[in-house]
């Protein structure tokens, strides 16, 4: 995924990502913790939800809420990794171009 996205706000919001795993790395994230945030361009948090695959290779971020209310503009987001017995971690900061919708009927 590039750093940045645009989204329309009201459409829904989430990704799959893959798990490929740096030196040092554990080899799967079955015993990881993610969480992620989404800040709006007001300072608006809005948690995503966080799934890990079975076999702990991938998982998906999604905003099980309504984007409606996203103040149009960039957002900024990221992605925590607390690996079991080692630091904590984030993603580089992600840009997400938050449009009004053109279609509204």
């Amino acid at each position: 995924m590039a750093n940045t996205a645009s989204f329309s706000r009201g459409d829904s919001f989430g990704c799959t990502w893959t798990w490929t795993p740096g030196a040092g790395e554990p080899a799967d994230l079955l015993d990881t913790t993610i969480t992620s945030d989404i800040q709006d361009r007001c300072g608006n948090l809005y948690a995503l939800t966080v799934t890990i695959a079975e076999d702990g290779l991938s998982f998906t971020t999604n905003y099980t809420g309504d984007t409606s209310d996203w103040s149009i503009g960039q957002a900024n987001w990221d992605i925590r990794f607390v690996f079991d017995g080692s630091p904590t971690t984030h993603s580089s900061v992600f840009r997400v171009i938050v449009a009004d919708t053109i279609t509204k009927s």
